[in-house]
């Protein structure tokens, strides 16, 4: 079984997958416009540049992402986090001060009972993140 994030922006969907590919050193494999889609009842000339559809690839992971292209109201991200781990806190705290960089910072990265570092923030594009680190 595969389990990946499918993240729905508001119109800056190519924009945080470029930033995420950034951070993390993915590759974006694909993405298709809505002026791409055969289906011409569903494209408008407010989103036809937006994303309909796209994958980032992260390692072994996958992050599966769209536009909400005024097909629903974007209602923001709430109730869920995506959690990454890594080997050193040298690493944790690069990725957690990039990902935070223009967001909010919710839990500052710093020692905890159970782990050597974490932290918790919202990225500008307002997607929660858990940064986590063993060692």
């Amino acid at each position: 079984m595969e389990l990946n994030p499918y993240l729905t922006f508001d119109g800056n969907c190519e924009e945080a997958l470029t930033f995420y590919a950034g951070v993390f050193g993915g590759e974006i494999t694909s993405l298709m416009r809505f002026s791409d889609m055969p289906d011409t009842e569903w494209v408008t000339d407010e989103n036809k540049s937006m994303v309909a559809h796209a994958s980032l690839q992260l390692g072994d992971r996958e992050i599966l992402a769209s536009d909400t292209g005024g097909m629903s109201p974007h209602k923001g991200f709430s109730g869920v986090t995506l959690q990454t781990g890594w080997p050193t806190v040298e690493e944790g705290k690069a990725i957690f001060d990039k990902l935070s960089e223009g967001g909010k910072v919710e839990m500052d990265f710093a020692e905890t009972f159970w782990a050597k570092g974490f932290g918790m923030c919202r990225d500008r594009f307002g997607v929660g993140w858990m940064v986590n680190c063993d060692k």
